[in-house]
């Protein structure tokens, strides 16, 4: 991929803050009911992934265990997301005090 394709590529994501991320992967997480159990999920900046700049950092589950259908569901969610959204990084949210 050119250095432009691939800059085009990432402008054209939309930016999402890290709690709007985490509640896009629960909603798609809770469509599917071996995934019940999840109470949360995080999401952190990274810059050593190619063509995205965050990544799922944890899954939390009632009772502590993430069943491993629920943990691929949740991986296939993120890749899904990445592709569409950007996180804005904390530095940028606008503090309107």
């Amino acid at each position: 991929m050119s250095k432009d394709a691939k800059s085009k590529d990432t402008m054209a994501k939309r930016q999402k803050t890290a709690p709007e991320l985490e509640r896009l992967i629960l909603l798609e997480m809770r469509r599917h009911a071996v995934c019940a159990g999840v109470a949360a999920v995080t999401v952190r900046e990274t810059t050593d992934r190619a063509g995205t700049n965050w990544t799922l950092a944890d899954i939390n589950a009632l009772g502590g265990a993430v069943p491993a259908p629920c943990q691929s569901l949740c991986l296939a969610a993120v890749a899904k997301l990445q592709q569409e959204y950007e996180l804005l990084p904390e530095f940028e949210l606008d503090m309107d005090f």
